[in-house]
């Protein structure tokens, strides 16, 4: 459906009760009748028109943040000496990006289990995160041992499934005292951070409004591939010294351990 379409049938909708002579009319009942179809036939492909462009918003913010990370992440490897540096930037700009395919106007924040299990620590937010405050640290008590149940776990501890728990109305979730909700903050994604059996951390997700952050989006392949980017990056190691025995080869290798 184009855009004129939409607006002439939400003309339509409009328009016709403002004659009076149709309500008058022996056929006012089927003119009123007509115009509530075509309000709702308006709302109806206003929603899908909206939730199309959403999707295509999505795609578009992937799309454009994969490759120019791409070349990054290969950088890295190019140059030791700025490993941590460039490393650093990378998850930085994956947490970006997990928010703005979340919500444009969405909180994300990355936490690192801690090599004990027993908490999680902030490493990276995204600007909104940041002005919301977000905590340094979950302990393993009160609200915090539920997002370490996420991060540490299949999800079966926690209630939630491998690739999430999904919070689509805080007021209206079950486990509303247990979840940690920031800045009146309605809606949120917490994504386990893995590589294979490994759990690295967290990265939470929180926009404003209830539904915001749409139900599905945790199995979404999109914000998969970032969490797993964030995963591989946790993971990558500073590149072993360079060999200069590598048959074929007329500069220096990288090898990495």
């Amino acid at each position: 459906m184009k855009p004129w379409g939409v607006a002439a049938l939400s003309a339509i909708s409009v328009g016709l009760p403002s004659v009076p002579a149709f309500a008058e009319s022996a056929v006012g009942p089927i003119y009123i009748t007509t115009c509530a179809a075509c309000a709702g036939a308006a709302s109806f492909l206003t929603l899908r028109t909206s939730k199309s462009k959403t999707e295509i918003e999505r795609s578009a913010v992937f799309e454009a943040a994969m490759g120019p990370l791409s070349k990054r992440i290969g950088k890295i490897l190019e140059r030791p000496q700025e490993f941590e540096q460039e490393r650093d930037g990378v998850l930085a700009r994956l947490v970006e990006v997990a928010g703005e395919i979340a919500h444009p106007r969405a909180l994300s924040a990355l936490y690192w289990l801690a090599p004990d299990g027993g908490s999680l620590d902030l490493a990276i937010v995204n600007q909104p995160a940041k002005e919301a405050g977000m905590p340094e640290t979950f302990a393993d008590t009160n609200k915090g041992r539920f997002l370490l149940a996420i991060a540490r776990s299949t999800g079966e501890a926690a209630g939630d499934s491998a690739s999430g728990r999904y919070v689509q109305d805080y007021a209206k979730d079950p486990d509303s005292k247990r979840i940690y909700m920031t800045d009146d903050c309605k809606t949120a994604l917490f994504k386990p951070v893995r590589t294979g059996s490994t759990s690295h951390g967290l990265l939470v997700l929180q926009a404003q409004k209830a539904g915001h952050i749409p139900a599905g989006l945790e199995d979404d392949e999109r914000l998969n591939s970032v969490v797993n980017l964030i995963g591989f990056m946790r993971q990558l190691q500073i590149p072993a010294a360079r060999r200069r025995d590598v048959p074929g080869q007329s500069g220096d290798p990288v090898v990495q351990t």
